[in-house]
């Protein structure tokens, strides 16, 4: 069953397309500074995959990068980049997400169960974005692509309702949201969250600043502010 993200990314294809070519969907063409934090192989820009990685690993690469005490940032790259590469193959990309969806099994360690939610549902919404871009960027539409059934923003939003107060948890759901016509007024209201409990020294505060062009007039003057 397709979620209601997905049918709403789906209808608003004609209306994001144009702004693509000036912002791009949020979760793909947009990184998230993690320092020099373990990662993905990548190149330099967003869309820099590298020719070289061998995609029969991306499952295994992937899971293990995604440690329940790894900083949600690092999380949400990792996921990025993981987005990008299983865009251009559909058995990667299904390792992936049956990858992801064993982690949901009971375990010991809650917050590595709540943060197994929040992998799929951000992967969700990261996949059906970088399929977009991928069809977009070749002006075509590659046969490739699988259906990914999973509501993104709930699952993201199940995870923050455990771990907030959580200002990255905060942002990833205002990006699964903004691109979405009818739920940018919440996008906005994660966003505000974000920014107003983000550290000022942070890899947070350092994506919020370099992302600022994404959100406009919400973008607070001079930053975000530091939390005290």
């Amino acid at each position: 069953m397709q979620s209601r993200f997905a049918a709403a990314l789906a209808l608003s294809l004609p209306v994001l397309a144009p702004a693509l070519a000036q912002a791009g969907p949020p979760l793909i063409c947009w990184p998230i500074s993690i320092g020099g934090a373990p990662s993905l192989p990548w190149g330099n820009g967003w869309h820099e995959a590298r020719k070289d990685y061998d995609l029969t690993r991306l499952a295994t690469d992937t899971v293990t990068l995604l440690g329940p005490r790894t900083p949600v940032l690092e999380h949400m790259e990792t996921l990025r980049r993981a987005a990008v590469y299983a865009a251009t193959d559909d058995a990667a990309a299904g390792r992936l997400f049956e990858a992801l969806r064993a982690r949901l099994a009971p375990a010991g360690d809650a917050r590595a169960q709540v943060l197994a939610r929040f992998d799929l549902g951000y992967e969700a919404e990261a996949y059906r974005q970088a399929l977009f871009a991928a069809r977009y960027m070749s002006a075509g539409s590659p046969a490739h692509g699988i259906e990914v059934g999973e509501d993104g923003y709930q699952l993201v939003h199940e995870a923050l309702a455990v771990l907030r107060p959580n200002p990255e948890l905060e942002y990833a759901a205002a990006l699964v949201s903004l691109d979405h016509k009818n739920a940018r007024p919440l996008a906005q209201k994660h966003f505000q969250i974000a920014t107003q409990e983000a550290a000022g020294d942070s890899d947070l505060a350092q994506t919020l600043a370099a992302h600022a062009r994404l959100w406009g007039d919400a973008a607070p003057k001079g930053g975000p502010v530091a939390s005290r």
